[in-house]
């Protein structure tokens, strides 16, 4: 039991290592590269396919597959870049699926409450709030769901996605230690 706890403590000290990495690259460049991304994938797979056989394998790619298919969607109406895809399938992949949607959550949160903040300071609340209510009229009451796709060509206010990523996951750190 003492060995796997090791194993354990060695994974999450990598993972913070990496997410780390993640933040201040994406901070100074507005971007995550591939190699990051292809290589935290590739940890992941390889440490659990080396500590716990097929079933770590399995654990990761399951992990790696959620994250990746639950932010492409993300990506697919504007709201992510690829990189943040490519990092969450490596989140999914060190971490597994529980893990990555917690952190999904969390960052979705952490984000929202990074935009109110921004908003604030740009007072753009008033016009923000009746574009997201036309927005969301024609979505929901006119059923034009094309608007959901429009999102993506909008003017929107954009930050580095790691400033809602970090926070998300020493959170989900947190509550896993519990």
């Amino acid at each position: 039991m003492e060995g796997r706890s090791i194993l354990i403590l060695v994974c999450l000290g990598l993972f913070i290592i990496f997410i780390t990495v993640a933040l201040i690259i994406d901070v100074r460049y507005s971007k995550l590269p591939n190699k990051l991304t292809l290589s935290g994938t590739i940890f992941g797979l390889s440490f659990h396919s080396w500590s716990e056989g097929w079933d770590g394998l399995l654990f990761s790619l399951i992990g790696a597959c959620t994250g990746f298919l639950i932010v492409f969607v993300l990506y697919v109406i504007g709201a992510l870049g690829a990189g943040d895809v490519k990092l969450f399938a490596a989140i999914g992949a060190i971490m597994g699926v529980m893990f990555v949607m917690q952190t999904l959550v969390y960052a979705i949160l952490w984000a929202g409450l990074i935009g109110l903040f921004l908003l604030l300071i740009q007072r753009k609340i008033r016009t923000t709030s009746r574009k997201l209510a036309g927005w969301l009229f024609s979505i929901l009451a006119l059923k034009k769901f094309e608007s959901f796709f429009e999102l993506k060509q909008q003017k929107n206010i954009k930050f580095p996605f790691m400033y809602a990523v970090f926070p998300a996951v020493a959170v989900t750190i947190y509550y896993s230690l519990l």
